[in-house]
């Protein structure tokens, strides 16, 4: 009895301490914080807005990413979470996010209170739970990166942990159930998380077999996190059928591995509180525990050490040639490492209560500098700072002019707040082309391409696409320019060549504008059209050439194309070559201009090398520059490389009917531009669209003039219609007046119609008269199998546990 009184009075003691905790973040003023923290209340807001309509599983939100699925690719736990925790605060997105603050500390206070309770050790393991929130890197995740996915899965960490231990160390049986479905809780979290989770179980697993030469444990640990990926297919198969991974995954990886000292320099973490941090205290404990504790805590010690030397930046090189080291993001395994860390603490027993002293102490003064880092200073209530800020940055205004929809470019520099002050300040919702959360969008193609053009000087371009996605207004930041405000005349001209005027600008931001419909689509023409993963960076210095989201060239029809002037190609594919190469000579034949970038030429399946139209590269790579290139016989001086692209790998040419351009090398004269057997069609190498992309340069770019026409350079044309469109739950209704309309919106692999609906450039196009879209749950049936199975073999391990250890429990207990 008094063990179950102590434990309800740490528990209200938690309450305490929560609402404490709620209250100092109110009045210091300083929330919410965290890149992505916005992003996440803004989807709690949108489906607490859908449950007050009877809508407790949104398919689809119109206001970002001209219409983005924002339940399909995110875990929902967090969002009905939010959600819930706005309820409870009356509608307001603020409030509720101070609950979520509370919550987030009690519950893992009370994940940490449970294990104390079950280990004997009651006091500690509350004020092990306590700490669990103040742990440097865990108020990094919650209020640096504003990751709140990853927050609540702390509290499902600690029970994870214990769970393991009990199957794995204790050889109770009916845990491994249990860890199951803790870690379906977990991947309803954050799926990203709970793979690293898994991953450092792994690892763990490989320490308790060297430890007690034990391997069948392993085998159910693996058996049941498995299990509880199968469990969530129902959700988990859709989104992984779709969306985009980032397009440099390696690179992404890179980041997250850093100096062992940043990670335990206090003095670095005073001075950048926006990195993570091991702890220099909790490298200490680590330490001291596999020195002197015994052998069943000593296991959890030497976990936490060997997770925070695969963080460090020597052992990015080891990993990085793994199978899926993409996803080995290190430094977010530091919060695993902790947890195991502080687990092995409460199991230790005998340890001197002076040393315990000590040791909790030294972690508690390891936390208070954090703490500061994201406190505030009172002076300003969250709205007021937000509303501050969106009037320095000119989203006030912009909002005030917007009619259909606002392309805000910042490079992402705001994070996610800048997009929610965009969107939903003031509760007046504004539609926008970007949002928070990329890869979730349609479009992310378009919006890459979109901050490509602002950041490489391409004005003329990111007018025209902004509009073509359906926006009368397109606010920048100038420092995402590319010489920022001192190309304010270039951008100025390609705004007005694009029908848009300069409103407004600051010292930080320029607002452009343009006077249109409520809401309107666009018929376009486009005088050539490029096919290819890589055509698209063409269509920069030569907006009238159409961008395609397909880069199968058997996909696309004679008729199809030929309406075309110029046809580019570049790192196209195909099912059929012969039927492929028939296609591009018989539009040749027809008078269509052919140009065929041979850098990333499909190969053939059956010779190995790459060929088309007879046409044959060869691998060739140059230092710092191109040599001197001759181009109809006169000479071509181009523009170094730039740094980053100093090893320049490219193509050079052979079996030309006739050459146009060529190169000395060695001694060797290369050619890199030519044609096959028909004029109309011409190769060119050496990786040079890429260059001219890249660079300007002003002489190259005039080969690729001589190649693809001057007025290519020209605006495509554009006529803005009017359309009506109501989103009501899961349907659509469009009303276009003529046919082949750019309705400007996204386009879903949910979307069916029985009237003709058509996907371009990743926008979605309807005809003449009324259009009425349904949308539905994707992959149901799939998904729905996979949850199946993965319950049915949660039955059957729950079966198999009892079957192997229930006997023996019972045996175990006295008469």
């Amino acid at each position: 009895m008094k063990k179950y009184l102590l434990t309800m009075l740490m528990a209200a003691v938690f309450v305490a301490i929560a609402f404490g905790i709620g209250y100092a973040i109110f009045w210091g003023g300083n929330y919410p914080t965290g890149s992505d923290t916005l992003c996440h209340i803004y989807k709690g807001r949108i489906l607490y807005q859908d449950i007050l309509k009877g809508n407790w599983y949104p398919l689809y939100d119109e206001n970002w990413y001209n219409g983005v699925q924002m339940m399909r690719y995110w875990a929902p736990l967090p969002v009905y979470v939010l959600a819930g925790c706005q309820a409870l605060a009356f509608g307001n997105v603020f409030g509720g996010y101070l609950l979520f603050v509370e919550f987030i500390f009690f519950f893992g206070a009370l994940s940490w209170l449970y294990i104390g309770y079950k280990k004997e050790r009651i006091l500690f393991g509350a004020f092990v739970g306590c700490l669990w929130f103040f742990m440097p890197n865990n108020l990094y995740a919650l209020f640096g990166e504003g990751n709140l996915p990853r927050a609540l899965s702390m509290i499902f960490l600690p029970l994870f942990v214990y769970l393991l231990h009990e199957y794995m160390m204790e050889d109770k049986g009916q845990a491994l159930p249990m860890l199951s479905v803790v870690f379906v809780f977990i991947l309803l979290c954050h799926v990203g998380y709970g793979g690293m989770i898994a991953l450092a179980t792994l690892l763990f697993c490989g320490i308790f077999r060297i430890a007690y030469s034990k391997k069948k444990k392993a085998r159910g640990v693996i058996a049941a996190i498995l299990i509880s990926f199968a469990m969530i297919g129902v959700w988990l198969y859709p989104s992984l059928k779709g969306g985009i991974s980032s397009t440099d995954s390696s690179q992404v990886m890179k980041g997250f591995f850093q100096s062992a000292l940043h990670s335990l320099n206090p003095v670095y973490r005073l001075q950048n509180s926006e990195h993570f941090y091991f702890g220099l205290a909790a490298f200490l404990l680590v330490i001291f525990g596999i020195i002197a504790a015994r052998k069943q805590q000593r296991i959890y010690f030497w976990e936490a050490l060997l997770i925070f030397i695969l963080t460090t930046t020597t052992m990015y090189d080891a990993l990085v040639i793994l199978p899926g080291s993409q996803y080995l993001w290190m430094l977010r395994f530091i919060s695993i490492a902790l947890c195991f860390l502080l687990f092995g603490l409460i199991l230790w027993k005998s340890l001197k209560k002076l040393f315990l002293v000590v040791l909790c102490l030294l972690l508690i003064v390891d936390t208070i500098p954090s703490v500061y880092a994201f406190s505030g200073d009172g002076k300003q209530s969250a709205e007021e700072r937000l509303v501050s800020s969106a009037k320095d940055e000119l989203l006030l205004r912009a909002r005030e002019v917007t009619k259909q929809r606002m392309c805000f470019i910042d490079g992402s520099t705001t994070g996610a707040t800048g997009q929610y002050q965009a969107t939903a300040l003031n509760d007046k919702e504004v539609k926008q082309t970007f949002g928070a959360g990329w890869q979730s969008a349609a479009t992310a193609k378009n919006i890459v391409s979109l901050n490509e053009a602002a950041n490489n000087g391409y004005y003329l371009y990111l007018f025209d696409r902004a509009k073509e996605m359906g926006n009368d207004t397109i606010l920048i930041k100038l420092s995402e320019l590319e010489y920022d405000e001192r190309d304010i005349a270039a951008v100025d001209d390609a705004a007005n060549r694009s029908g848009y005027q300069r409103m407004e600008m600051n010292g930080s931001y320029v607002l452009y504008h343009f006077n249109a419909e409520d809401c309107f689509g666009l018929i376009s023409e486009y005088e050539g059209i490029g096919i290819g993963k890589y055509a698209g960076l063409m269509s920069m210095p030569y907006p009238s050439l159409k961008e395609t989201d397909d880069s199968n060239l058997n996909h696309y029809s004679f008729s199809e194309l030929s309406k075309y002037k110029l046809l580019y190609l570049a790192g196209f594919t195909y099912d059929s070559k012969k039927k492929a190469e028939a296609l591009i000579r018989k539009l040749a034949q027809a008078g269509v201009k052919v140009v065929i970038s041979a850098d990333g030429l499909p190969t053939d399946k059956h010779t190995g090398s790459q060929d088309f139209l007879g046409v044959i590269c060869q691998q060739i790579e140059f230092q710092n520059g191109y040599p001197t290139l001759y181009v109809h016989n006169s000479r071509v001086e181009c523009y170094l490389f730039n740094h980053a692209n100093a090893d320049w790998k490219a193509v050079y040419l052979v079996e030309l009917e006739r050459e146009t351009g060529y190169l000395f090398d060695n001694g060797n004269r290369l050619s890199f531009m030519g044609n096959p057997d028909n004029e109309n069609i011409t190769f060119i190498g050496l990786n040079l669209p890429y260059h001219v992309y890249l660079t300007h340069d002003e002489d190259a770019k005039g080969i690729m003039d001589g190649l693809i026409g001057n007025e290519m350079e020209k605006l495509p044309m554009r006529r803005i219609v009017p359309l009506k469109i109501t989103t009501n739950a899961n349907r659509l209704e469009i009303t276009a007046e003529e046919n082949n309309v750019n309705t400007t919106l996204a386009y879903h692999d949910i979307f069916s119609s029985k009237q003709d609906i058509r996907k371009e450039n990743n926008l979605l196009y309807v005809d003449d008269g009324k259009t009425v879209i349904s949308m539905s749950y994707p992959y149901r049936k799939e998904g729905g199998i996979l949850s199946g199975i993965g319950f049915l073999l949660w039955i059957i391990l729950i079966r198999t546990v009892r079957r192997r250890y229930g006997i023996k429990e019972a045996v175990s207990k006295p008469a």
